[in-house]
């Protein structure tokens, strides 16, 4: 008889973001040899617009559960907790794609993606002062409860057992599984990029969010830093609007761009923009201060673009050889980085190669498969 899992799919959302392509790409590139073993069911959030995932899962061999249920918070717990009373007991095994473990389980997979909270938390919409504890607990019980944790990267995995002091046995059932990228060559559209911007300059580019540990900040002072070192057409892109960054930050953007713009921030940018603003751009810049992972450092990898990053948590580990690194905690380091990039050209062909080479280490069909590994081992347990 089949084993019955559960993947728990709520915290998928209709915009693109790191959590949601974990969770649709997981899905997507399950092994066909895995359902002769496993009879898989996708829990999804009641009235989810995101009409190419939820067709995909309509449309495969999955059964289906629609609940409305909040995808982070306490919220979340007191839904997972009328969910799992009337459903648990259904299942052999449910996967929690998420950090969100829900307090009402016991024995399950949890994904944990990052514990950046830990160290920064600026989450514009819980920013009340108990929620890092009520974070804390969440992990806390996931590491009691569940039977194994996937981390998607060693420095996950060593972030969680400094901070919760895991002994040799809470380590052993961590896994390391790592993300992939292939959704990248999914993508198709009719629809062109109509940005001017993109086409006719010279940049080095940064995507992502503006929270705290992305360290925008420090970005936009080593750009500034390195402006007299570097070639005089050269700007800095940033994806999103200015208007999200601090009062300070704003004034110092301001003085940078007095006598000529040279840091742009593009608005928002469609799929079809992101794609050629990586495709046009000198080199993509991460500066983050913590990572889980880093899905940015692969897509530059995809689009054949030089990478610099920070050389701390995950992003070593992702980006190995095919980067120049940089301490994010050093504003002048970061210039030294930008300015090595423009002064040395050759580089920017290795880079482009090793970050080919680089990118072969990843897949989403090795996250896929190894993640099925986790439910053969622990359903043969049970």
């Amino acid at each position: 008889m089949k084993k019955k899992i559960l993947i728990d799919a709520t915290p998928v959302v209709p915009f693109v973001d790191g959590l949601s392509n974990y969770i649709i790409n997981l899905i997507k590139y399950l092994p066909a040899e895995s359902f002769n073993e496993f009879e898989y069911t996708v829990l999804l959030n009641k009235g989810l617009k995101k009409e190419e995932f939820t067709s995909f899962v309509r449309c495969g061999n999955f059964k289906i559960l629609e609940k409305k249920i909040a995808p982070i918070g306490p919220e979340r717990d007191w839904d997972m907790f009328w969910f799992l009373l009337k459903y648990k007991s259904r299942f052999d095994l449910i996967h929690i794609t998420s950090n969100n473990y829900p307090f009402a389980l016991g024995k399950g997979i949890c994904t944990i993606h990052d514990i950046t909270f830990k160290s920064y938390f600026d989450h514009p919409k819980y920013s009340f002062k108990l929620a890092t504890k009520y974070m804390n607990a969440v992990i806390k019980h996931c590491l009691k409860k569940s039977t194994v944790i996937i981390a998607v990267s060693n420095s996950t995995k060593a972030e969680l057992t400094k901070w919760y002091h895991l002994n040799d046995k809470a380590q052993d059932k961590i896994k390391v599984i790592y993300e992939g990228w292939e959704h990248l060559t999914e993508y198709r559209s009719n629809k062109v990029c109509t940005d001017e911007f993109v086409s006719i300059n010279e940049y080095i580019f940064y995507l992502g969010t503006f929270r705290i540990h992305k360290n925008i900040s420090n970005l936009l002072r080593a750009f500034s830093l390195a402006l007299a070192h570097i070639p005089s057409n050269k700007k800095l892109a940033i994806s999103g609007s200015s208007k999200k960054l601090n009062l300070k930050d704003k004034e110092f953007l301001k003085e940078i761009n007095r006598h000529e713009e040279r840091i742009v921030f593009t608005g928002y940018l469609t799929n079809e923009c992101v794609e050629k603003y990586f495709q046009n751009a000198d080199a993509y810049i991460l500066p983050s201060l913590s990572e889980g992972f880093g899905i940015p450092v692969l897509e530059a990898f995809y689009y054949n673009t030089p990478v610099l990053c920070s050389n701390t948590t995950s992003l070593p580990e992702v980006a190995g050889k095919a980067a120049i690194y940089f301490d994010p905690y050093n504003v002048q380091d970061i210039a030294n980085a930008i300015i090595k990039f423009y002064n040395n050209p050759i580089q920017s062909e290795n880079l482009i190669k090793s970050g080919k080479e680089q990118l072969q280490k990843f897949s989403w069909s090795k996250t896929a498969q190894e993640t099925v590994q986790v439910y053969k081992k622990i359903c043969n347990d049970i």
